[in-house]
Parts: structure tokens; C-alpha cells; sequence
């Protein structure tokens, strides 16, 4: 059975009769049991597997979703063979009845013992460059913070944060452009350079760019943003972009490969810097470098109110030395250096 809301519906616009999750006028409720119908299927991807997941009967669940549907005036999953995929235009709605589902919880168990856990992915550079610091930083802040950090590829990174699974994101800008419902804090721009092992005698500490793509590459895969910088830098220069000799998810892989070959590949330069300190790469300087990327830090717009998303914000403005904030960006593509 379905459960009431522990408060009065009607404060709640979200669930009030005068406007849905969707923003459209309807004379039904949404209640728990269909937040949670919403929720459980778009983790599972079918009604089945969330059924067995979460001990409920498939049927019940299944009518809870149509239920959902109906009152919200729109389809929320693509069904087929292989299960049900979010809809596009319905992530931010699931997203959002997994923040409120969230918190719903929170108010029924309540954990007033200790700091706050902050759910916080990053892509993989962030992990290597920004986090061993900030996870100290945030133990020891005055208000501390109690971290989970979690690395994932930018398109999980942000299917997860629409869905509520993560509350915030360390990611770069050009993966979350024209992505609106996202609050984004600019922390600093990061340069990708091209590398060679420490031993490679075939080119220089600076060469031009053609003489550098007539080297085997280690190249990132064509998921990744830093292959699609790479791929216009090319392009730009009218040049034929190379074929890698191999092609990896992570410059982690790129460099243990680039160990004793005569390849050139590509990483963050304050990974770069630190390798080449230890003595197992060296740096290559082109006539041409990718541009820099902005590192932002992203939040869903509804938790602009949240006082630990506030309290996170300042925790990275202070870690990274930047000001106090004057005010919002909303929307990723509108993002402003602080």
C-alpha cells in the first residue's frame, strides 16, 4: 500500500493538487508509492528487476507507474524488450521524485550523530588532481563534511545527478554544456598536454604539430571529451588526425602503455607534472595546445536552498581560493568564472 506524505500535501507544490512534478495542472496526487515506482524502475531499468529488487509485486508496481504516468501527463520510460530507459525530457523529473524520495527518508531517520554524507562524483582526472587534498580539507573544516566520493565517466556522472543519486558533480564544462536545471561553480581551468616516455629519443622537447602526428599515438576512446579537443585541434590545423595505435577509457591505461614505447599520448597536466618528477615521462611542447577546460562544480537548481549544498560550495571556494559567492549560474552553458 501506498503511504501518505508525513506532512500536509497542500504546502507541498510539487505534489499539490495545483501543480505535478512536471510543472502541468492536475486533479490527482502524487504519493509515496508512486515516487517510489518512479524511482526503483529508473535504478533497475525494468519493472521486473525492480520488483525482485525491492520485494514488490510486479503487478502493483507496473499499475503505480501507470499511475504516475497518467497524473504527470507524460511517459516517463522508453519499454522494450530490453527494459525501460529513461525518456529525455523525463530525467529531470525522475530526478527530481528521487530528491524527494531522499528526503523523505532523511525525515523519517533522522541522523543528527554527525556530519552530513555528501555524495560527490568527479570524472577521473578530478579524482587524480583535485581530491586527495579537498577529502582532508573537508574532514577538517570547522563545519566538517562527511565525503563520498565517486569516479564515473561524465554521462554517468550526470544521469545520476538528475536522478538523485549523487548530490553533487566535479566535472568538466564542455560535458555539461546546454544542460539546463544545473547550478555550476567554475574552480579553475586545467590544460591537457601530450607526453612521451621518459626514454622516447624520437621527439624533442618541442616540435611542431605535424612532426608530432606522424608519431604512434596513445589516444583517448571517442567517448571522452579530451578525444573530441584533440580531434578539432587536428581539424583546425586542416591536418588528418592520427590512428592510434590504441585506444583507452583513462589516461591511468594511457600511461602504463606509454611505458618503453615510442608512442605520444595525452593527460592533465598536473598529472603530467607529477610523472615527469618521478622520472617516467616528459612533457612535449607544440605549436599548438588543446585549449583548457573548465573544472566546474554542479548541483541540481532545487538544492540551491540546501544548507550543505551551501556549505560545500564554500568548503571548494575555500579549498580553491576563490572569493565568496555573489550569486547563482544557472545552467551549465551560462557558467561564469567565480
Amino acid at each position: 500500500m501506498s503511504t501518505p506524505w508525513p506532512y500536509d500535501e497542500r504546502e507541498d507544490p510539487l505534489v499539490s493538487s495545483q501543480q505535478d512534478l512536471g510543472g502541468r495542472g492536475t486533479g490527482a496526487r502524487l504519493t509515496r508509492g508512486h515516487l517510489e515506482a518512479i524511482v526503483w524502475v529508473s535504478e533497475a531499468r525494468s519493472i521486473h528487476s525492480a520488483a525482485l529488487r525491492f520485494n514488490e509485486h510486479q503487478p502493483l508496481l507496473s499499475k503505480r507507474l501507470a499511475e504516475a504516468e497518467q497524473i504527470l501527463g507524460m511517459g516517463l520510460f522508453i519499454r522494450s524488450r530490453a527494459g525501460c530507459t529513461p525518456r529525455p525530457e523525463a530525467k529531470n523529473v525522475i530526478g527530481r521524485a528521487a530528491r524527494i524520495l531522499r528526503e523523505l527518508r532523511g525525515l523519517e531517520r533522522p541522523d543528527e550523530s554527525g556530519p552530513k554524507r555528501i555524495r560527490l562524483g568527479c570524472i577521473p582526472r578530478v579524482m587524480h588532481t583535485l581530491f586527495p587534498g579537498f577529502m582532508q580539507a573537508a574532514a577538517q573544516a570547522e563545519a566538517p563534511i562527511r565525503l563520498q566520493a565517486i569516479e564515473l565517466s561524465s554521462s554517468e556522472l550526470f544521469e545520476d545527478l538528475l536522478r538523485g543519486k549523487l548530490d553533487a558533480v566535479i566535472g568538466q564544462l564542455t560535458d555539461f554544456a546546454n544542460q539546463e536545471g544545473l547550478v555550476s561553480l567554475h574552480l579553475y581551468e586545467e590544460v591537457t598536454v601530450f607526453v612521451v616516455d621518459a626514454n622516447n629519443r624520437q621527439v624533442k622537447s618541442s616540435v611542431d604539430i605535424e612532426t608530432l602526428l606522424e608519431q604512434p599515438f596513445i589516444l583517448p576512446a571517442y567517448t571522452t571529451s579530451t578525444r573530441r579537443a584533440f580531434e578539432r585541434l587536428v581539424l583546425n590545423e586542416q591536418l588528418t588526425p592520427p590512428v592510434p595505435v590504441i585506444e583507452t577509457k583513462s589516461f591511468e591505461s594511457s600511461l602504463a602503455l606509454l611505458q618503453g614505447s615510442p608512442c605520444v599520448t595525452l593527460v592533465p597536466e598536473p598529472v603530467a607534472i607529477r610523472y615527469e618528477a618521478l622520472g617516467q615521462i616528459r612533457r612535449v611542447k607544440t605549436s599548438r595546445q588543446l585549449e583548457p577546460v573548465g573544472i566546474c562544480l554542479f548541483y541540481r537548481f532545487d538544492q540551491t536552498l540546501d544548507p550543505v549544498m551551501r556549505q560545500l560550495e564554500k568548503l571548494v571556494r575555500s579549498y580553491m581560493g576563490l572569493p565568496a559567492r555573489r550569486g547563482l549560474s544557472s545552467g551549465a552553458n551560462r557558467s561564469k568564472k567565480a
